[in-house]
């Protein structure tokens, strides 16, 4: 998964391009930081599989949000929900598209990409000012290394934050549900 802070300044960012779109923030930041926590929001969901409905291991990172729209318990017209979906939609972007060489890598070297989090974490906070939302459990996995990260590029980062949250939720639920997962590029 994207570092909590990717997905909090992807989440800023959406909002601030999509202002007419989400009404309640909280909830929306909530949804966007749900599938990486348990369903109290107390700790990290140990779980990945079930709360990212895919397929989660070491190895392998498969996001079905297709199987997400299909979920009786999700309204996707509402904040929360919309933010759990952008939470998933990155996922996919990132491991699939965006960043699935630097993924391959990783796999290659037996290695994962927190230590490159903890890199940037400084650099996005304050860019994203992703500190607005202080979240507990979460607030223990935003480290901050004064280091360079070994896979991930600031400005590749950067540039997958814009692009994500450009993208326009309507629109990707619609392409999804005609297209299956493949439709997204």
């Amino acid at each position: 998964m994207p570092g909590f802070t990717i997905h909090l300044a992807i989440g800023k960012r959406y909002m601030e391009k999509h202002k007419n779109e989400i009404f309640d923030t909280q909830d929306f930041i909530k949804g966007i930081i749900a599938p990486d926590l348990n369903e109290n929001f107390t700790e990290i969901e140990k779980e990945k599989s079930k709360s990212h409905y895919g397929k989660w291991g070491k190895d392998l990172t498969i996001t079905e949000i297709d199987k997400f729209l299909e979920d009786k318990k999700v309204n996707i017209n509402l904040d929360y929900w919309k933010g759990y979906f952008m939470h998933l939609l990155t996922d996919y972007y990132f491991y699939n598209i965006d960043f699935k060489s630097e993924h391959e890598q990783i796999i290659k070297n037996n290695d994962n990409f927190y230590y490159d989090y903890d890199c940037l974490n400084k650099k996005l906070n304050e860019k994203y000012q992703t500190d607005i939302y202080k979240i507990k459990p979460i607030e223990e996995y935003m480290y901050i290394v004064n280091n360079k990260p070994k896979y991930l590029k600031s400005e590749k980062v950067e540039s997958f934050i814009e692009k994500i949250s450009s993208l326009n939720i309507e629109n990707e639920v619609e392409i999804i549900k005609e297209n299956g997962m493949g439709g997204l590029k």
